[in-house]
């Protein structure tokens, strides 16, 4: 926590899978306070998930009230609020923007019908050359399709269809209102020309008049009123500035707000995103498009399912006596972990690890792949193991990088951000095997809700552009690859593809035995 910085300050709220992060940044960038407030998410059938937006508003108000306390900061001081927010949701409301279900979130899979008629009513090609998209259960679009066909009801009464972070900011302002990025990860907006896809909406049936109006992040929906200004402690009058999809506040707080900038988030899942001024539109279909916070860009994007979750299946099913160890020492047991695996050469021994525990994205967008341990002996140990999870996660993240650059993009170096860029080890691993410089910004936790922020600070005038992620996230290490390391990654990279491609129809074959 910083002292009491006078220039004002920024209030970002992540209204995320989890629960509302309220962050608060001064306008130079420092971190003041950051709350979380939890809420649930409902699972009344297999492959459902929902949640209730009256849970995202009873955060977002505790959490506002709690961040003011702890911070100590005058709510005099500050200047503007915006939202980063999970996205791909479906929330339908009415006229008076009363929710008429839980909201559909992004993670929901009910809809795998509804994407085969789109399938079938465009084309898969076609869809994805408007969209920039592929066709998936899991976009905003196959849900609104289910509501229409399994709640008619519902989807008659329905007055506007919004996203989390559109639906709090309907409730400070009144404005139906959703910014590109999420428009566009939405399955619902042509990507070339920025607007709804009205073609493929009128195939479908979907009203255009149910959908909210199409802004830039950085649009000022209006001013707290006294009213909820009490509610939440704040002083009436400060701007709220509608934000983005949390993809692309990650962008922008990672510092990648320039054409080919780069960046690689490593969560629980992970992705690889670049900087571009057009779509990149694969004939492989291999990456997806959605817009920057800044309108002027968009992030071609590549994204794999279990980065982070791998190393943590792991920690939780095979690394028992490191988490034993690190109790005893009180310390994380992934520094164990990560001090085991430092002591095995690059390549682990030969031990080749494919990290599809829960099917895979991109690059392979194959939903029978799974997690195999390949070249095991007995004279491998967990160390082994442990190394060929890290290695082969990053050998995925470098398919989605060379999909990337085989459709033009030059990517000279890559920002490094999320939970699992705090570890050393596999920094110098992915910087070894991506073979690209690797830099390390100050913030690698808060690069969401910065990129939140950011969108504030510009909406209100306090910052000129986008640009200024740049300082105000600044890069404060660099790693270049080792020659030596990458050489020997490079032939087990060759393998790694080849692994996995001989195993494919098997993991197909898999997925069809009945057992």
């Amino acid at each position: 926590m910083r002292g009491q910085d006078h220039s004002g300050y920024l209030l970002a709220h992540d209204v995320g899978t989890t629960g509302d992060k309220a962050t608060l940044f001064d306008l130079e960038g420092g971190l003041v306070a950051s709350v979380l407030k939890e809420y649930e998410t409902h699972h009344p059938k297999p492959l459902w998930d929902e949640q209730d937006p009256e849970d995202w508003w009873r955060a977002f108000v505790e959490s506002t009230r709690e961040l003011l306390k702890r911070s100590g900061v005058d709510p005099g001081e500050v200047k503007a609020i915006s939202f980063s927010g999970q996205m791909m949701g479906c929330l339908p409301v009415d006229k008076s923007g009363k929710p008429l279900r839980r909201s559909i979130i992004w993670m929901d899979q009910r809809s795998v019908k509804q994407a085969g008629l789109i399938s079938e009513r465009i084309g898969f090609k076609e869809f994805y050359e408007v969209v920039g998209n592929r066709i998936s259960p899991t976009y905003t679009i196959s849900k609104i399709l289910w509501v229409k066909e399994n709640e008619p009801e519902t989807y008659e009464k329905a007055h506007k269809f919004l996203q989390a972070k559109d639906y709090i900011v309907f409730r400070l302002t009144g404005s139906y209102a959703t910014d590109y990025s999420d428009a566009s990860l939405a399955g619902l907006m042509d990507v070339r020309r920025k607007t709804w896809a009205y073609e493929v909406l009128e195939e479908l049936g979907i009203d255009l008049d149910k959908l909210p109006e199409l802004h830039p992040s950085t649009a000022v929906e209006g001013e707290l009123d006294s009213r909820t200004a009490e509610v939440l402690g704040l002083r009436a009058g400060i701007p709220v500035v509608l934000g983005g999809g949390d993809g692309a506040c990650a962008a922008a707080g990672a510092g990648a707000v320039k054409l080919g900038q780069a960046y690689n988030y490593v969560g629980a899942s992970s992705w690889i995103s670049v900087v571009s001024d057009k779509p990149l539109i694969d004939p492989k279909m291999r990456i997806f498009n959605f817009y920057h916070l800044d309108p002027g860009w968009i992030t071609p994007t590549g994204t794999m399912q279990t980065a982070g979750a791998s190393y943590k299946w792991l920690r939780d099913k095979i690394c028992w006596r490191e988490v034993e160890e690190a109790e005893k020492k009180g310390v994380d047991p992934y520094a164990i972990m990560d001090s085991e695996a430092r002591e095995v050469e690059p390549g682990a021994g030969k031990l080749v690890f494919l990290p599809y525990l829960m099917g895979e994205r991109a690059p392979w967008w194959n939903p029978n792949a799974r997690g195999v341990f390949f070249g095991l002996t007995l004279a491998h140990e967990r160390r082994n193991m442990i190394r060929a999870v890290l290695e082969g996660v990053a050998f995925n993240l470098r398919v989605i990088l060379d999909s990337l650059e085989e459709l033009g993009v030059e990517i000279e170096s890559i920002r490094l951000i999320g939970g699992g860029a705090k570890g050393r080890l596999w920094r110098r691993i992915m910087t070894d095997i991506y073979g690209k410089r690797v830099l390390i910004p100050r913030y690698l936790m808060e690069a969401t809700s910065l990129g939140a922020a950011i969108a504030a600070g510009v909406g209100a005038r306090l910052y000129k552009d986008f640009s200024v992620a740049m300082k105000l996230n600044a890069v404060v290490d660099e790693l270049n690859p080792d020659p030596s390391a990458h050489e020997k990654y490079e032939k087990l990279y060759r393998f790694f593809k080849k692994l996995y491609l001989t195993l494919e129809p098997l993991f197909n074959e898999l997925a069809e035995t009945s057992i």
